[in-house]
């Protein structure tokens, strides 16, 4: 039988144990949130003593980027005038005065400096800045890291051109120039702006004093965009660039030492995917050029600037020439030839036509005077039959159309092999010398309109009447079919 006294009394021990266990548990609880709560205050207060650290290290700090904010601001302008001079050679004046800004790194800048060579100002910049080392703040001997330069406008001429070149060859210290969003206005001697060049960059940078000096320039000219690289090898002692033009699908690559005034050099330049190489010499007065092949040679004069080219071809392809995707064309839609500072002459000449069997000797002198272009005294045989004569031709453009007008003159030299080729009948064969005729042709629809014909000096009705009736239903388009139809039926209207 059970001992229910001694039962009782076991329960009563374990119900004890088990709230002593309990009692235990929530006071070791109580103890850890108590520990808790004292680590969190000593936890506050050693990150309260972290941030005041940290923020007497960052005040101190950006105390230290404001020390220049109290120098004298003459004397920091006129320090920062001498420092620039002796790293870079450049005679800066800051009109203005100089700010201080800490960001992307410490600066002074101004918001109107200019820029002097030969006593003459060349630059004026409504954004400058001067970019200084971290050291020496106490001192005041400031060291100059690199000059920025943005929305400038360059003043130009012969003279002050040399300005680049010093930049270029004058300095063998590391140094960092920079040029942004420029214009140079290139002026004559008279004042006179010559042409307008718009500077998206322009850098140049020498890493360390045994580095190459490099220049990159980025610009348009004539709304013709060109990139350029520039490096001095001091080791070989000879300069090194590539000039780049997309629209125009150029690219040059040029070598030459600089060891003397006048300099020559290897031209190698890729011309709508043709390789063509050239020899030149340049100094101060022209430029003579000459291609290896012989086939073109030429000078530009600089002082006036003249250019005079002449380029030989065993053939020449008139279609490609005046293709919407040509260089000339490119160059035409540019405007840079119809530039009124712009004069050359070109001539031009080719033993054949490409695709016009009975042309020869084609024989094309353009100029560019004062804006215009012009063809004079040109000529291209027929056949050995005719002579064709080109005079007085202007080449227009209007309304994004090209179009060429002026005047030709046929000269008969063997009347019987011409007619025999159109199949003229013997009835209508007459004895001229000549025709002359003023004409439009619209190169960009290939249609062509004429009037003003004359006979050996005479005009005829008849003979109006017909070409403006051929005109008329032909549209001015013009094949060789319609062409030979015209002909053979124009001596057949003609009544001499």
């Amino acid at each position: 039988m059970i001992n229910f006294k001694l039962f009782l009394k076991k329960i009563n021990k374990l119900l004890i144990s088990i709230n002593e266990l309990i009692e235990s548990f929530f006071n070791n609880i109580h103890n850890i949130i108590k520990r808790k709560k004292k680590d969190k205050l000593n936890l506050r207060n050693i990150d309260r003593r972290i941030n005041i650290f940290l923020l007497t290290i960052v005040l101190s700090i950006i105390s230290y980027f404001l020390i220049p904010t109290f120098y004298d601001k003459d004397r920091i302008k006129s320090h920062l005038e001498e420092k620039i001079y002796d790293k870079y050679n450049l005679n800066i004046k800051f009109e203005d005065e100089l700010g201080y800004g800490l960001f992307p790194k410490p600066h002074f800048f101004s918001k109107k400096t200019k820029i002097l060579y030969n006593k003459k100002d060349i630059l004026f910049s409504d954004n400058s800045k001067i970019y200084i080392s971290i050291k020496n703040y106490f001192s005041s001997d400031l060291k100059v890291k690199e000059v920025f330069f943005k929305n400038n406008e360059f003043n130009i001429d012969l003279d002050s051109f040399n300005f680049f070149k010093m930049l270029f060859n004058s300095n063998n210290k590391k140094h960092e120039i920079y040029f942004k969003d420029s214009k140079m206005f290139f002026k004559d001697k008279s004042n006179e702006v010559v042409f307008i060049s718009k500077i998206e960059k322009l850098n140049f940078i020498k890493e360390n004093e045994t580095s190459d000096q490099l220049v990159k320039l980025i610009f348009k000219i004539f709304n013709l965009p060109f990139s350029v690289n520039i490096k001095n090898d001091q080791i070989n002692d000879k300069i090194i660039s590539k000039l780049n033009s997309k629209k125009i699908r150029l690219r040059v690559e040029n070598e030459f030492y600089n060891d003397s005034n006048d300099i020559e050099g290897l031209l190698k330049g890729i011309i709508v995917n043709k390789e063509k190489s050239f020899n030149y010499k340049i100094n101060e007065n022209f430029l003579i050029f000459n291609s290896l092949d012989k086939k073109i040679k030429g000078q530009i004069d600089f002082k006036p600037f003249y250019l005079s080219t002449n380029f030989i071809f065993n053939q020449l392809n008139l279609k490609e020439i005046f293709s919407d995707e040509s260089v000339f064309t490119d160059l035409i839609k540019s405007e840079i030839l119809f530039n009124e500072n712009l004069n050359a002459n070109l001539n031009i000449y080719s033993k054949k036509i490409q695709g016009i069997d009975y042309l020869k000797n084609f024989n094309l002198k353009i100029f560019l005077e004062e804006g215009f272009i012009k063809v004079k005294d040109s000529s291209v045989s027929w056949n050995n039959a005719v002579l064709v004569n080109l005079n007085n031709i202007q080449l227009l453009s209007e309304d994004n159309e090209l179009k060429f007008v002026g005047e030709i003159y046929f000269d008969f030299k063997d009347l019987t092999k011409f007619y025999s080729y159109y199949q003229v009948s013997r009835n209508f064969r007459k004895n001229i010398k000549r025709i002359k005729l003023d004409f439009v042709y619209n190169l960009t629809q290939e249609k062509m309109n004429f009037d003003n014909l004359k006979i050996d000096n005479k005009s005829n009705t008849k003979i109006d009447n017909y070409i403006n009736d051929f005109i008329f239903q032909n549209q001015g388009y013009f094949n060789k079919v319609t062409f030979r139809n015209f002909v053979k039926k124009f001596f057949n209207v003609y009544d001499g």
